[in-house]
């Protein structure tokens, strides 16, 4: 495996790059260092406002943006300059909820279909691949990364390893398997699809301790914890998986 430290940039996220990377785009939003590239478009979708803001220009350090504003303002300078404004630049376009392993293509195949549709990251709700070679969950979803895919995979390892105490595959995690994948990378987000809802309630059931260890180990990493309460429809039910497991819920339906 290829160490993070020995990649351009931002292609993996750490901590102590993370703060060098944004230490430098300061400098360059307040004209103290040269920008890399400031570029001009068209126009700019402001997402806070969804508005389109005419004549911009962007100014970028390395892969990142370190500023925005009307055309001819930034005070500081460049080492180069392209003029696009016959085009319109939007932010990167990212799905928070999917599962690039059921379409059984790789990583770096997703990129090349996803990204000239301004799909620049997706959180990669795995619980498929966990449950046939789960020790090799990250491996598998940053590799491409580590060898230069421009798309952003972070990885949110599943709660249903195994899917039931009832059933067995090629994985098994719990408190200290998602401890340990939330110490490996800064990329993994979360917890993926807390859904065993008889294993969240009930204190006799064989999942409940692997599964509340693993939402545990989420939230002492600060990661989110996803909810996925299909089939609940009484209200006690709907309020009690509500509170007692998700920072982020896809929805009572599924």
């Amino acid at each position: 495996m290829i160490h993070s430290a020995s990649l351009p940039d931002d292609l993996l996220v750490n901590a102590e790059d993370e703060v060098n990377i944004r230490q430098g785009l300061v400098l360059v939003a307040l004209s103290k260092r040269p920008a890399d590239m400031l570029l001009r478009v068209g126009r700019l979708l402001d997402v806070h406002t969804r508005t389109w803001v005419e004549d911009q220009e962007i100014a970028i350090r390395g892969r990142r943006i370190a500023w925005t504003g009307p055309s001819g303002t930034y005070p500081g300078t460049a080492r180069a300059h392209a003029d696009r404004s016959d085009l319109a630049a939007v932010p990167g376009f990212g799905e928070v909820h999917k599962h690039i392993e059921s379409s059984h293509i790789t990583p770096e195949y997703e990129a090349a279909l996803v990204l000239p549709r301004g799909n620049t990251w997706t959180c990669e709700a795995s619980h498929e691949f966990s449950n046939v070679d789960g020790p090799h969950n990250l491996e598998f979803w940053l590799t491409a990364r580590r060898h230069g895919s421009p798309m952003k995979i972070f990885p949110l390892p599943g709660s249903a390893v195994p899917p039931t105490a009832y059933e067995w595959g090629g994985g098994y995690y719990g408190y200290d398997e998602q401890a340990g994948f939330l110490r490996e990378s800064l990329m993994v987000a979360g917890l993926d699809e807390v859904m065993d809802w008889p294993a969240v309630w009930n204190p006799e059931n064989p999942s409940h301790k692997r599964l509340w260890g693993m939402i545990q180990a989420t939230f002492e990493k600060r990661g989110v914890v996803e909810g996925h309460g299909a089939g609940l429809r009484d209200m006690n039910s709907i309020n009690a998986f509500r509170s007692g497991t998700c920072l982020r819920s896809r929805g009572l339906d599924g």
